[in-house]
């Protein structure tokens, strides 16, 4: 076997989902700054179709982190407010360079560790849910580019800033969710799952829609649904049965992980 067999199976799906979204995020912002116009004008197309699957995916996932513990809602919740927080805060300073870069920044971190936990929840449905992620990351690089450049920074100085905060910070998030998720019980990982739904909840059904505001009308609503309709397709045809997912022996990241690294539900 050559070096690229040895390696390749070693790296987690949620690690190569961060990187398809670093990816992403990195064509993004070549696209608008090699030609900035068609990338602004489509930039609400892409946010649309990622809302629909990413407030689908969150849909899917809650009733899965409910029947593993109780405390479910509430960390949702909490998941929901604490995104919802940072951008309000962040948005006191709006004319500041710092504040759009934290927020994307961090935001795209988060992003790289719900990767860590809904692929080690199901990786059908951490397929599903990164297609939307994945997808936000194209508008999210075109967004953060624009603002800075509007800030009046430099084109170069506008890029390498978009690149670290759009692209570079889910990988990130992604490797390092991965010893963290080997180590905390099963209980913590249900509120993680909770939290992970709560967050795509916010960016699909109040962070995106945000920037809904300008387009043709009709093709911001055509471009939410086919969103909503993938995931649905996906999670009816590709996963139908998510009923044994409430099995306490079943594992996470398929058959050729060790026994004991399981997330039975939480009591």
């Amino acid at each position: 076997m050559g070096i690229m067999g040895i390696v390749l199976p070693t790296i987690a799906p949620a690690v190569w989902a961060s990187l398809a979204a670093a990816l992403v995020a990195t064509l993004g912002l070549a696209v608008v700054s090699v030609s900035g116009g068609w990338a602004d004008r489509n930039r609400n197309y892409f946010a649309g179709f990622a809302a629909g699957v990413l407030v689908t995916s969150a849909l899917l996932l809650l009733p899965e982190a409910i029947e593993r513990t109780p405390s479910a809602p509430y960390f949702a919740l909490l998941g929901y407010l604490f995104l919802f927080s940072l951008n309000a805060l962040l948005r006191q300073s709006q004319g500041a360079v710092a504040a759009p870069l934290i927020a994307v920044s961090f935001h795209s971190f988060i992003d790289g560790f719900e990767y860590g936990v809904l692929f080690d929840h199901d990786v059908i449905l951490g397929t599903i849910a990164s297609l939307g992620l994945i997808t936000h990351e194209f508008a999210e690089a075109v967004i953060l580019f624009s603002l800075l450049k509007v800030a009046g920074i430099s084109t170069r100085t506008a890029f390498i800033a978009t690149f670290i905060g759009a692209a570079l910070t889910t990988p990130m998030g992604a490797l390092l969710s991965q010893p963290l998720l080997n180590a905390i019980s099963p209980n913590a990982f249900a509120q993680l799952l909770a939290i992970a739904a709560g967050a795509l909840l916010y960016v699909g059904a109040t962070h995106l829609p945000g920037h809904l505001v300008e387009g043709v009308r009709w093709r911001l609503l055509l471009s939410y649904l086919l969103g909503i309709g993938l995931a649905v397709v996906l999670a009816i045809f590709v996963h139908p049965d998510h009923s044994h997912l409430s099995d306490p022996d079943h594992d996470h990241q398929g058959e050729g992980v060790d026994e004991d690294h399981h997330h039975p539900m939480a009591p």
